[in-house]
């Protein structure tokens, strides 16, 4: 009984760790509105019926976390549309190390969206999306160069990859 309590609590601590490493997407809600306006010409008012966002959209951007000598931890974040007759889903957020000149390392992540044929509920309007990184830095590095990139898996428009954010860090810089 003893190992077992022991062995739930290692698993326990295990899937916290993994959990904060984990791409995060989350729904940007939308609730219908009315909306009344006068026409100034005729006098007469109009209604109709809108959507209001409920759910705020996070910014897209690189935001540093915390910096040590060897380690750099830092969030990427975002926000992609879906509704109407399209949805679109974040399927992952992938890693590619980019290229080294002299003292600056720049690294690329790409947030995978695929799209499905379907129609999106009229109470989604897109989807957060928010993960925590940790890279190890090498010795030679002092400025290091995040690029965030959209890329659309299976769409068929010309542009497949698309940068939205882009973050640079002097990491002799006092913070």
């Amino acid at each position: 009984m003893k190992h077992f309590i022991i062995l739930t609590s290692f698993l326990a601590l295990l899937s916290c760790r993994n959990n904060a490493q984990k791409l995060q997407v989350s729904t940007i809600y939308t609730e219908p509105q009315r909306i009344t306006k006068e026409v100034e010409e005729t006098g007469t008012t109009h209604t109709y019926s809108t959507r209001k966002e409920v759910t705020g959209r996070l910014e897209p951007g690189i935001v540093m976390i915390s910096k040590t000598k060897e380690i750099l931890t830092f969030r990427i974040q975002g926000n992609i549309s879906s509704g109407g007759l399209t949805i679109n889903k974040v399927k992952n957020l992938r890693f590619e190390k980019g290229e080294q000149n002299g003292n600056t390392l720049t690294l690329r992540y790409y947030v995978e969206i695929k799209k499905y044929p379907g129609k999106e509920s009229a109470g989604v309007h897109g989807y957060n999306y928010m993960k925590n990184e940790t890279y190890r830095l090498p010795d030679d590095v002092k400025i290091l160069k995040i690029e965030l990139y959209e890329d659309r898996i299976n769409d068929t428009s010309n542009i497949k990859q698309k940068r939205i954010a882009q973050q640079i860090f002097n990491l002799f810089a006092k913070i």
